[in-house]
This record gives C-alpha cells, structure tokens and sequence, in this order.
C-alpha cells in the first residue's frame, strides 16, 4: 500500500513539474521583457565583434541554459529571410587557439508578420467629394491587430501627410469646379500600433481622378408671348 501512494505522489509530482515547465517555458511576444521587435523584411544586426574576437549565436524557440541551434550570420547579421521570433543567444569567443566562449547574452525577439495594404477608390465628380470616401484595409496574420494609418497626397513622387487623415478610411476635400480631368496620387501607409507606437509601415499609392465638369449648355428660352382680349 505505501509503494502504490509513493508511486502516485510521483506521478502527481512528475505532472506538477511537466504543467511548471510548460509555463515558464514561454513563446516570445511583444510584451516579453526585454524584447527586440522586428520587421519582416530587417536583418537582425548584432554589430562588430571586439578585435580579435568573433560571434558565436545561437537560438532557441523558448528561453533556455542551453541552447544548441547554430546560426549562420551573414556578416554580422542574422538575414532578415532567416530570422524568427524567439531566443538568439550571442556569444563572444577569441580567434586565438584555445580560446573559450564567454556567457551567452540572451536576446528575445519578436519579428511581426508583413502587412499588405490596400484602399478602394472610385474616380468622382467635383460635386460628389463628400460622398467619395476611400476605404483602406491591414491585411495580416500577426497576433497584433491593431493598425496606424496615414493619408498622404503624392507629387513628383513627394509625399505630403493629410492633416488629421488618420483613420482607415478617407474623405477627399471638395475641389473647385473644373472643366477638366484632376488627377491626384493619393497614398496610404499602415503599420503596426502597439503601445502608443508605430511599427514596419508600408504603403500604397493609386491616382484618383476628378472628373472634369461638362460643359454648361447653352439654352435659348422662349418668353411666352402677351396674349389680347
């Protein structure tokens, strides 16, 4: 009887530190103290090692004492195609023979998911500007959702920010009437919002036209004529 109560107290005590593990054993996130947040399309550059010395890196999904993934650098980055959200550990070993590794700096990363961004649009009369919104969009698979946006006028490939045009969609101001076709570049960059802070903006421009008005017809009215009796 006493063998079968110790072996249960094992497993519940094997359960109880396999749950411990699993929970300290966390994926990064942007709220992981410490944590180095990248863009999909950025190297992750750790800079020159001291003289005579040279990198050593290695990763890991979770935090760890032991981490044992090498990483090829390219230089002294780590390529942005390659890199992913975790733990790189960075190590610095002399090129002299013989020379041993120093403690690892431990580097927790998130790298955010690319965005794509798009708005509709309809080219619009004059007279139909207030009812002529464009309607942008953030297309991600990132656990952050949450999206900053900027409206922007374009010339000669220069972008000009829209005062207070800051929201997913866009209303475009009333034009003076014109007898011929305006055509205005409009662009609208997203990025990631996280704390009061933007992220990996990107952009999208289209040229949205104002149609030009017809011309005003000419009429000719014929008063009616005073009647007799």
């Amino acid at each position: 009887m006493k063998t079968r109560i110790t072996k249960i107290l094992l497993v519940a005590v094997v359960v109880l530190l396999g749950n411990v593990l699993k929970t300290s054993a966390q994926l990064v996130t942007p709220a992981t103290a410490g944590v180095t947040l990248m863009c999909s399309d950025s190297p992750l550059d750790f800079g020159a090692p001291a003289v005579n010395t040279t990198w050593i890196v290695r990763y890991s999904p979770t935090s760890t004492t032991t981490p044992n993934t090498g990483v090829t650098l390219t230089g002294n980055t780590v390529a942005a195609a390659d890199l992913q959200t975790g733990y790189y550990y960075l190590i610095s070993k002399g090129t002299a023979v013989g020379s041993c590794e120093s403690l690892p700096q431990e580097i927790p990363v998130y790298k955010f998911a690319p965005i794509a961004a798009a708005f509709t649009f309809l080219d619009y009369c004059s007279e139909n500007a207030a009812a002529s919104a464009f309607a942008g969009s953030a297309v991600s698979t990132d656990a952050v959702n949450t999206f900053a946006y900027q409206w922007y006028t374009v010339v000669a490939n220069v972008p000009t920010a829209i005062p207070g045009a800051t929201s997913a969609s866009y209303t475009p101001t009333l034009l003076n009437e014109t007898t011929s076709d305006i055509t205005t570049t409009y662009r609208l960059q997203v990025g990631y919002l996280l704390n009061g802070n933007k992220y990996c903006g990107t952009s999208i421009d289209h040229d949205v036209k104002v149609l030009a008005k017809a011309v005003k017809p000419t009429v000719t009215v014929t008063p009616a004529a005073p009647g007799t009796w």
